[in-house]
């Protein structure tokens, strides 16, 4: 069954169409009851369906809210009318301390308020307590660019001052813009991308969005609207709350009316303590009424139409609709009893929906199904919702993968103009302090003196100016910033600055060139050794391997998912396998260790955990016990905090094949170490080691196969 299929079946439900009936009447009151997980954001959105006009969610707070947007946006994922509108500010009276992606996201709420007559707005307390450019100032304050008309850049320039947009060299952020010669660069808060617009004298002749990372353009447009910042300054003459914005047929879904109004009331205690505690002077360019109380909030609950989806109603004349749904049963990983669960659902005629946006989960149920013999039927449906849900009166079952195999389900939001990956370039560059060293790839390291504004034939251009040794000057121009990144180096040590002209960078490249040619020599020899030494094939994972994999609480990285599914790949061929896992501390290395080790000790092969430092061999000793507790798998340690007579017994086991995995240090490649059937060596850091371990190495991985994290 599709998507949209199931949205429509859905619909049906009787207690939908008579919610959607009375939100005919003016001002009406609802309260659902018996209504769980994912289903308040099904169900609503089935009543929104039905129901034109603005609705906007009132969550409890960001994550509940976050993930209530994660849902509708699963279920209708090329929707437009779906907005998130969060909090801007980290402390009350800060102004300068907002966010400028959720400002951003915020007038993308209050655009399409202002534009259109059928959003949905997902928020949260904290967010509807802060006012807002009032709607008036809001629509006089944008001004809208469009191909083929003319302006004035002198009022271009005054007027984005006026809005106090900064003016910079080239735009990174929101409320940036630059202007050189004919070409006017503008972040907008109310787009995730700058725009660019190209004059010839005062007629507008282009407009495009570019990537603020590469100034590159993206999109051409025949028009774009200049959006001030909502929350900057210029509201401080002309606010309103939200609840301004809303015209029209209005309908607020609030999960708990008295938790928002407590909140409310907690941040507008709050904000008034900062009020008082400011000196006279900053209170005379501050108003003390920037954001809304609770009876404010109250007041304009009771003037809209309400549908309290919590436990608890508010409102004393509400109608009561209960949907009478239960929530999805835990069942502690134990697939037996899924497996009875979803057979029992089917025999009483319910239909059993598993939601989950990766193939891979599906998959392993299926796997694990047939492994243990589930003869049980269910309809994958191909997007994540939070929490499941059983609805009795249409006999749906409707679980989701995390839950079943007890994952850590984290929410999405559109992190906006910090999308693009190397948006911080131009940032790290004005960032820079006079005195920093830089490294350029064609001239070596040098020390950054400034930005500049240079002559090149004719024209101004923006430069970074290095200083090399002697007092050399190199002007950079800012589209080679690809040939500058900032040095790193061992911490607190000076680097040794190169000479213009000389061939001291380029000697020293061509000894690193020397010294990378011979190390690929070696390992040439070594990967041709290895060719020639056939190793262990390791067969294609097990229901116990699924097992383990799917019972992981987090979701995996694509990057995470990639390399397990590389390891296990070169586990299971004929060649013994050397794969080097490299990425930064906390994105999940030790997890595709474990996978592999775990795949190895199914085979009945022994694993060897290699690592540099005492306290890093217990910390992965308790990481594999952890992770593996529940399996049939037996762990062991050796280092210097053993004492020889537990190191000796150790050493026993692992001879007799008693140990399955064994993490240590160098001790781990000793003489005294023998394994009974060694089948896979993981080693940590091999960098750390010192030469004689290496060569120890060298000699172990022509015939076993190695992983190496770094």
């Amino acid at each position: 069954m599709s998507l949209n299929s199931f949205i429509e079946n859905l619909q049906n439900h009787p207690e939908i169409n008579l919610s959607a009936q009375k939100l005919s009447l003016d001002k009406t009151k609802i309260h659902w009851t018996g209504i769980f997980g994912s289903a308040k954001s099904i169900f609503a959105s089935g009543v929104a369906q039905q129901c034109p006009g603005h609705h906007v969610f009132v969550l409890n707070d960001k994550e509940e809210a976050a993930y209530f947007l994660n849902d509708l946006q699963g279920l209708y994922p090329e929707d437009h009318r779906l907005v998130f509108y969060p909090a801007s500010y980290k402390v009350p009276y800060q102004i300068e301390e907002v966010d400028n992606a959720n400002v951003v996201a915020r007038t993308e709420a209050l655009k399409k308020l202002s534009t259109q007559e059928n959003c949905w707005i997902v928020t949260y307390p904290d967010a509807l307590f802060e006012k807002v450019l009032t709607k008036k100032k809001l629509v006089s304050n944008t001004m809208k660019i469009e191909v083929g008309k003319t302006y004035s850049l002198d009022f271009i320039n005054e007027l984005l001052q006026e809005y106090h947009f900064e003016r910079v060299n080239y735009v990174y952020e929101p409320g940036q813009f630059s202007i050189r010669g004919g070409i006017v660069d503008v972040f907008s808060y109310g787009n995730d991308t700058p725009f660019r617009i190209e004059f010839f004298g005062n007629e507008v002749e282009s407009i495009r969005t570019f990537d603020a990372a590469d100034q590159l353009s993206i999109n051409t447009h025949k028009f774009f609207s200049i959006v001030p910042n909502i929350q900057g300054k210029m509201i401080l003459d002309g606010m309103d709350s939200f609840f301004q914005y809303l015209n029209g047929d209005i309908t607020i879904w609030i999960d708990s009316i008295e938790r928002a109004k407590e909140s409310i009331k907690k941040e507008f205690d709050k904000a008034n303590k900062i009020y008082e505690s400011l000196n006279q002077e900053i209170k005379k360019t501050l108003p003390s009424d920037l954001f809304i109380n609770d009876n404010d909030f109250i007041l304009n609950l009771e003037n809209l139409k309400v549908i309290e989806m919590g436990t608890q109603s508010y409102f004393k004349d509400t109608t009561v609709i209960n949907f009478e749904l239960l929530p999805q049963p835990s069942f502690n990983k134990n697939f037996n009893l899924l497996i009875d669960d979803l057979a029992e659902n089917q025999k009483n005629k319910f239909q059993n929906y598993i939601f989950s946006n990766q193939p891979k989960q599906i998959e392993r149920l299926y796997q694990i199904f047939e492994d243990i013999g589930g003869d049980v039927a269910f309809t994958p449906i191909s997007t994540a919702l939070h929490e499941g849900f059983i609805c009795k009166t249409l006999k749906l079952v409707c679980y989701t993968d995390h839950q079943l195999f007890e994952r850590y389900h984290r929410f999405r939001l559109k992190e906006g103009f910090r999308k693009a990956k190397q948006a911080l370039t131009l940032k790290e560059i004005y960032n820079l302090q006079k005195g920093d060293y830089v490294t350029h790839i064609d001239h070596g390291v040098g020390q950054f003196s400034g930005l500049e504004t240079i002559d090149v034939n004719n024209k101004k251009q923006e430069a970074i100016r290095l200083i090399y040794k002697d007092g050399d000057v190199l002007y950079v121009g800012i589209h080679s910033l690809h040939r500058i990144s900032k040095f790193t180096g061992k911490e607190g040590s000076v680097p040794k600055m190169n000479k213009l002209g000389t061939q001291s960078w380029n000697t020293l490249k061509s000894k690193t060139k020397k010294k990378i040619k011979e190390l690929a020599f070696d390992l040439i020899k070594l990967y041709a050794k290895r060719k020639n030494q056939p190793g262990y094939s390791f067969t294609a994972d097990t229901y116990l391997q699924n097992e383990l994999e799917a019972s992981f609480i987090f979701e995996d990285t694509p990057d995470q998912f990639k390399a397990t599914q590389d390891v296990k790949k070169d586990m299971e061929s004929k060649t013994p396998m050397d794969r080097l896992i490299c990425g930064d501390v906390g994105f999940g290395k030790t997890e595709v260790a474990i996978r592999a080790a775990f795949k190895a000790v199914a085979d009945s092969k022994q694993v060897a955990v290699l690592v540099p430092t005492t306290i890093l061999s217990l910390q992965h000793y308790r990481s594999f016990k952890e992770r593996l507790g529940e399996f049939p798998c037996n762990i062991d340690y050796v280092n210097r905090f053993k004492s020889a007579k537990e190191t000796t017994k150790t050493i026993e086991k692992l001879k007799s094949g008693e140990i399955d995995i064994l993490i240590g240090t160098h001790a781990i490649v000793s003489d005294r170490i023998k394994f009974k059937d060694l089948g896979l060596m993981i080693i940590d850091e091999e960098q750390k080691f010192g030469v004689a371990v290496k060569d120890k190495l060298k000699t172990m991985r022509t015939s076993v196969d190695t992983l190496t994290l770094t």
